[in-house]
């Protein structure tokens, strides 16, 4: 009996703290939505909840948040803490799907982003691809949908040399 009325209350508590955490995401993802309307950004792709990671850590450990696209910038609103990191178009070298992204593997692909001081960015999103695509686009790299094990360089083809 006892064990009865501890386990519906553990289900209770964790009912309230997924809510909870849902209303916060809802809340702080319409919140971004607002500021960056009245901002005046116009978003070419998304707004696309998501979760991103950083490697090296330049922008912290990662978390939940709301991504979108404009035509200078990424912009992804993080729930908690609550922040917006901006990563310029003009300083993003090109993208990557990948499977596994810092020490983490998702039912989806990974959109990584490298930027040209060679850091990465990398975000679960639902739609990669689309994302991978987009991204790619606006910083003029013709890259094939395709997704590898791990971030790695496109092949580069060396001709043989004879003597």
């Amino acid at each position: 009996m006892i064990f009865a009325i501890t386990l519906v209350i553990a289900m209770i508590v964790l009912t309230y703290a997924v809510s909870s955490i849902t209303l916060s995401v809802r809340k702080r993802r319409a919140l971004a939505i607002k500021s960056w309307k009245e901002r005046g950004v116009q978003f070419v792709l998304g707004p696309a909840q998501g979760n991103f990671l950083n490697e090296p850590r330049s922008f912290g450990v990662g978390g939940n948040g709301t991504l979108v696209m404009n035509d200078t910038a990424l912009h992804f609103a993080q729930v908690a803490p609550s922040r917006e990191i901006v990563i310029p178009l003009k300083d993003i070298e090109r993208a990557y799907l990948v499977k596994t992204f810092n020490g983490r593997r998702g039912s989806r692909p990974f959109v990584v982003v490298k930027r040209k001081i060679g850091d990465l960015t990398g975000f679960q999103l639902h739609v990669p691809e689309k994302w991978f695509t987009a991204i790619n686009d606006a910083v003029g790299v013709v890259a094939s949908v395709v997704v590898a094990d791990k971030v790695e360089e496109p092949q580069q083809h060396v001709g043989l040399q004879t003597g």
